[in-house]
């Protein structure tokens, strides 16, 4: 087979029968005769990548052992023509359920040797990668509180004390949210208390927020909550638990090529689950930028 394969893992992913996976996972490859490799450090596969474009030799395939920030690291990491698959490790893996792959060695070695590729749309938040959201707010608060207390892996219950204490303190502070659309027009400008951007349709316990977001289409799609203060909290959260949330006329939907939040308040942001900093935050998007290697 022609096939050569990274293997790229993240030390802070995975625990018990998951992490088995990996040495099972060598173990087909080379009963297969596949060239594989592992790697852990991101400049490092950089430089693989590279190097392998500058020579015209073809991209390996990078099988991303983590969560969906590992993925989001690996895409950063690489070119558009490097094909990547998600080797689900993290707390919620939502772009491994999103593609229905499972982490077991047997599923990742099928798709490596059976599946297709697709290629999708990423965003850029401050120059960082992302492929499925980039939140501001509530939520991003959460996630920086856990990401204070994190040592090791993340499982769910890491998010109970980090909620309740955001729930407790959080006041929504005003964010200004600057949209632009396909066009370059500004379609939106105005100050809200939660503001979210999705490449795809996925979030934290299988919630819907913006269920019709597409990964293809060369647009992000923007959801803002314009109520502020708890009152609004609690009542966002209850419509999106019920799925009722984007009939609200405090929220408010737009296709965007790229926009800006900013408050000045001391505002937290999140990438796909982890928490990335502070307010002002610009994004963009990148179309077509990410290979991902799916099951058929």
């Amino acid at each position: 087979m022609t096939l050569d394969v990274i293997l790229f893992t993240s030390p802070k992913a995975g625990s018990g029968a998951a992490r088995e996976q990996l040495p099972r996972l060598a173990e087909l490859l080379a009963a297969a005769g596949i060239q594989y490799q592992t790697v852990t450090c991101p400049r490092e596969l950089n430089a693989v990548a590279t190097r392998r474009r500058e020579t015209g030799v073809s991209q390996p395939v990078v099988v991303a052992a983590g969560g969906d920030g590992t993925i989001s690291l690996v895409a950063s990491s690489t070119f558009p023509e490097t094909p990547l698959l998600p080797m689900p490790m993290g707390t919620e893996n939502l772009l491994a359920r999103y593609l229905g792959q499972s982490n077991a060695a047997e599923a990742v070695m099928k798709t490596l040797t059976e599946g297709r590729a697709i290629q999708v749309d990423a965003g850029e938040a401050n120059g960082r990668l992302f492929l499925i959201m980039a939140t501001a707010g509530f939520d991003a608060e959460v996630v920086r509180r856990v990401h204070l207390r994190r040592k090791g892996h993340i499982r769910r219950h890491s998010y109970l004390k980090p909620i309740w204490q955001t729930c407790r303190a959080y006041r929504f502070p005003a964010i200004r949210v600057t949209a632009i659309d396909v066009s370059g027009e500004v379609i939106q400008q105005r100050q809200v208390g939660w503001a979210m951007a999705f490449n795809l349709p996925c979030y934290a316990a299988g919630l819907r927020i913006h269920p019709s977001a597409t990964g293809d289409d060369g647009n992000l799609d923007l959801i803002t909550f314009a109520g502020r203060g708890l009152l609004s909290g609690f009542g966002y959260a209850l419509g999106i638990v019920t799925g009722m949330h984007r009939r609200f006329g405090s929220v408010q939907e737009n296709h965007v090529l790229s926009l800006r939040f900013e408050s000045d308040q001391r505002v937290a942001y999140e990438l796909d689950g982890d928490y990335a900093g502070r307010l002002p935050l610009e994004i963009k998007t990148l179309p077509q930028r990410v290979r991902l290697l799916v099951s058929c």
